[in-house]
């Protein structure tokens, strides 16, 4: 179980984690989501970027990285050590600002839980 993640650096991922193991929860999450080489993918609330690298390493995507939390050049450098900085775009900006359109195409990505009551 866990192929894909399990690849990784165990020290770079316990750097990076903000949580439980995004990367692996990824993982168990893209067999469900019918992930295609070329497609784009918005991965919200993205943290220091690890499931990003996760998705563009591992199907070939394209992730628009964005976090409010993590600077967008703390999240490149991660993802240039990574050698993805061809398909993962860090964006530091607040979800509701983004500008983004409801016909873009691609997969939709949320790696928050909401909170209860909001």
């Amino acid at each position: 179980m866990f192929i894909k993640s399990n690849k990784y650096n165990a020290n770079f991922v316990k750097e990076n984690m903000m949580g439980p193991n995004a990367m692996k929860i990824m993982e168990e999450l893209a067999g469900s989501l019918k992930l295609e080489e070329g497609m784009r993918v918005l991965d919200l609330g993205c943290g220091r970027g690890l499931t990003s690298i996760f998705l563009a390493k591992e199907y070939g995507v394209t992730v628009f990285a964005t976090d409010l939390w993590i600077s967008a050049t703390d999240n490149y450098a991660r993802i240039k050590a990574m050698g993805v900085e061809d398909r993962v775009i860090p964006i530091h900006a607040e979800a509701h600002d983004l500008p983004f359109k409801n016909r873009t195409k691609g997969r939709w990505y949320m790696n928050r839980y909401p909170s209860s009551g909001q």
